[in-house]
């Protein structure tokens, strides 16, 4: 039944559907103004991108490079100054505590065990503030000009490290000793 619908349906549109062929020069009128309409797309666009986009681009290069130029030129100066370049005394004091430090951390390393495991690496947390400490020091010797009370505050942050070190060295001997004790009580 739906068939025989749809072949009434054809067969009504048959009789109106042209069936004739198109002017001869139908084909070359329709591509005539197919290629003026892409021409006049095409040139619009080019115009507005070749005013404006280049000079931009170019523009906004140049200013990225001057902006990461003159960014890491400051970054080295700042990380350049320390205390060891102020004076040949503050060099030597540098060197001492950094030679003491790395010792310290060397002998904990050496004499670390599962029963001081955590003192340890506290000791190692505490480090690393005071290291970002010093570091923010080094920023702020270069912004106060040398100012004796950064230099001060260098220092003491040397000898807070080294200090914690030790203690830290005492408490660690302290365990051993204590734990030796306890091994020849157990033995006698």
């Amino acid at each position: 039944m739906k068939k025989d619908i749809i072949k009434i349906v054809f067969e009504k549109m048959h009789q109106q559907t042209d069936i004739y062929e198109p002017s001869v020069n139908h084909r070359d009128r329709f591509m005539e103004k197919l290629q003026r309409q892409n021409e006049t797309k095409v040139v619009s666009l080019n115009k507005k991108r070749i005013q404006w986009y280049k000079p931009l681009a170019i523009a906004a290069s140049i200013a990225i490079l001057l902006g990461i130029i003159s960014t890491s030129g400051v970054m080295t100066t700042k990380t350049a100054i320390d205390l060891a370049s102020i004076s040949p005394e503050m060099e030597q004091t540098q060197s001492f505590f950094v030679t003491t430090i790395a010792n310290k951390m060397e002998e904990i390393q050496e004499n670390a065990s599962p029963e001081n495991q955590k003192m340890v690496n506290d000791v190692l947390l505490q480090i690393e503030k005071l290291e970002s400490d010093y570091q923010q020091l080094k920023i702020d010797l270069i912004e106060s000009g040398q100012d004796p009370r950064v230099i001060s505050a260098m220092i003491k942050n040397f000898q807070k490290r080294a200090q914690l070190l030790e203690d830290v060295l005492a408490k660690i001997n302290t365990i051993k000793t204590l734990k030796q004790s306890e091994n020849e009580n157990y033995i006698l």
